[in-house]
Protein backbone atom coordinates (compact mmCIF):
# COMPACT_ATOMS: atom_id res chain seq x y z
CA UNK A 1 0.00 0.00 0.00
CA UNK A 2 1.56 3.33 -1.10
CA UNK A 3 1.21 6.28 1.48
CA UNK A 4 2.68 9.86 -0.27
CA UNK A 5 5.96 8.55 -1.64
CA UNK A 6 6.34 5.70 1.45
CA UNK A 7 5.37 2.31 0.65
CA UNK A 8 3.20 -0.03 3.41
CA UNK A 9 4.91 -3.41 3.92
CA UNK A 10 3.57 -6.10 6.00
CA UNK A 11 5.89 -7.58 8.52
CA UNK A 12 5.94 -11.38 7.69
CA UNK A 13 6.44 -12.83 10.83
CA UNK A 14 7.68 -16.50 11.39
CA UNK A 15 7.46 -17.26 14.93
CA UNK A 16 9.70 -20.69 14.09
CA UNK A 17 12.60 -18.35 11.87
CA UNK A 18 16.08 -19.06 13.96
CA UNK A 19 18.51 -16.38 13.23
CA UNK A 20 21.86 -17.56 12.13
CA UNK A 21 24.77 -16.93 14.40
CA UNK A 22 25.90 -13.69 12.44
CA UNK A 23 22.57 -12.01 12.62
CA UNK A 24 22.78 -13.04 16.61
CA UNK A 25 25.98 -11.61 16.86
CA UNK A 26 24.37 -8.26 15.02
CA UNK A 27 21.66 -8.15 17.25
CA UNK A 28 23.61 -8.20 20.00
CA UNK A 29 25.80 -4.86 19.45
CA UNK A 30 22.52 -3.48 18.36
CA UNK A 31 21.19 -3.66 21.62
CA UNK A 32 24.25 -3.21 23.62
CA UNK A 33 26.08 -6.21 24.63
CA UNK A 34 29.37 -7.43 23.89
CA UNK A 35 29.32 -10.84 22.39
CA UNK A 36 33.06 -11.58 23.09
CA UNK A 37 32.80 -10.72 27.07
CA UNK A 38 28.59 -11.11 27.62
CA UNK A 39 27.61 -14.55 26.44
CA UNK A 40 25.21 -15.20 29.46
CA UNK A 41 23.24 -11.95 27.92
CA UNK A 42 22.83 -13.60 24.48
CA UNK A 43 19.56 -14.95 25.34
CA UNK A 44 18.45 -11.30 25.41
CA UNK A 45 19.82 -11.00 21.61
CA UNK A 46 18.05 -14.17 20.47
CA UNK A 47 15.03 -13.17 22.10
CA UNK A 48 14.79 -9.58 20.27
CA UNK A 49 15.94 -10.17 17.10
CA UNK A 50 12.73 -12.96 17.23
CA UNK A 51 10.09 -10.30 18.88
CA UNK A 52 7.66 -8.97 16.45
CA UNK A 53 6.23 -5.73 16.10
CA UNK A 54 4.19 -4.12 18.64
CA UNK A 55 0.25 -3.65 17.35
CA UNK A 56 -0.15 -0.66 15.19
CA UNK A 57 3.30 -0.42 14.27
CA UNK A 58 3.94 -1.17 10.87
CA UNK A 59 7.49 -1.21 8.41
CA UNK A 60 7.57 0.94 5.92
CA UNK A 61 9.70 2.17 3.33
CA UNK A 62 10.54 5.47 1.38
CA UNK A 63 10.57 5.22 -1.85
CA UNK A 64 13.20 7.98 -3.00
CA UNK A 65 16.07 6.50 -0.81
CA UNK A 66 14.53 2.79 -0.09
CA UNK A 67 15.03 3.30 3.58
CA UNK A 68 12.97 1.55 6.27
CA UNK A 69 11.85 2.75 9.05
CA UNK A 70 8.65 2.14 11.19
CA UNK A 71 5.34 4.03 11.48
CA UNK A 72 2.41 3.44 14.22
CA UNK A 73 -0.68 4.20 13.05
CA UNK A 74 -2.43 4.96 16.09
CA UNK A 75 0.15 7.61 17.53
CA UNK A 76 1.89 8.78 14.47
CA UNK A 77 4.90 8.25 15.85
CA UNK A 78 7.74 6.99 13.47
CA UNK A 79 11.45 5.73 14.50
CA UNK A 80 14.36 3.89 12.49
CA UNK A 81 14.89 1.74 15.24
CA UNK A 82 12.73 -1.86 15.54
CA UNK A 83 9.96 -0.59 18.07
CA UNK A 84 11.21 -3.44 20.32
CA UNK A 85 15.39 -2.47 20.49
CA UNK A 86 14.95 -0.06 23.21
CA UNK A 87 13.20 -2.42 25.54
CA UNK A 88 15.95 -5.27 24.91
CA UNK A 89 18.17 -2.43 25.90
CA UNK A 90 16.99 -2.10 29.25
CA UNK A 91 16.42 -5.85 29.50
CA UNK A 92 20.23 -5.86 28.97
CA UNK A 93 21.40 -2.96 31.20
CA UNK A 94 18.68 -4.52 33.55
CA UNK A 95 19.96 -7.63 33.53
CA UNK A 96 23.74 -6.29 33.82
CA UNK A 97 22.78 -4.84 37.56
CA UNK A 98 21.69 -7.83 38.42
CA UNK A 99 24.99 -9.95 37.86
CA UNK A 100 26.44 -7.20 39.38
CA UNK A 101 23.94 -7.55 42.24
CA UNK A 102 24.92 -11.17 42.64
CA UNK A 103 28.98 -11.26 41.90
CA UNK A 104 28.70 -8.31 45.30
CA UNK A 105 27.13 -11.11 46.78
CA UNK A 106 28.75 -13.94 45.79
CA UNK A 107 31.98 -11.75 47.40
CA UNK A 108 30.12 -11.16 50.61
CA UNK A 109 29.81 -14.64 51.18
CA UNK A 110 33.57 -15.69 50.33
CA UNK A 111 34.28 -13.12 53.11
CA UNK A 112 32.24 -14.41 55.67
CA UNK A 113 33.48 -17.84 55.00
CA UNK A 114 36.58 -16.90 54.79
CA UNK A 115 36.29 -14.69 57.94
CA UNK A 116 34.52 -18.01 60.00
CA UNK A 117 37.27 -19.88 58.80
CA UNK A 118 39.58 -17.67 60.22
CA UNK A 119 37.84 -17.11 63.57
CA UNK A 120 37.57 -21.07 63.49
CA UNK A 121 41.57 -21.38 63.18
CA UNK A 122 41.76 -19.12 65.59
CA UNK A 123 39.76 -20.96 68.30
CA UNK A 124 40.90 -24.92 67.37
CA UNK A 125 44.50 -23.41 68.53
CA UNK A 126 43.91 -22.41 71.80
CA UNK A 127 45.22 -23.97 73.93
CA UNK A 128 42.61 -25.06 77.46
Amino acid sequence: MMVGNQLVLEEDYDENYQPNEEDNLEYAQVVGINPDIEQELMWIAREGINAPLPNDWKPCQDTGGGDIYYFNFSTGESMWDHPCDEFYRTMVAEEREKMKLEDRRKRQRRRRRRKTKKRNRRRNKRVY
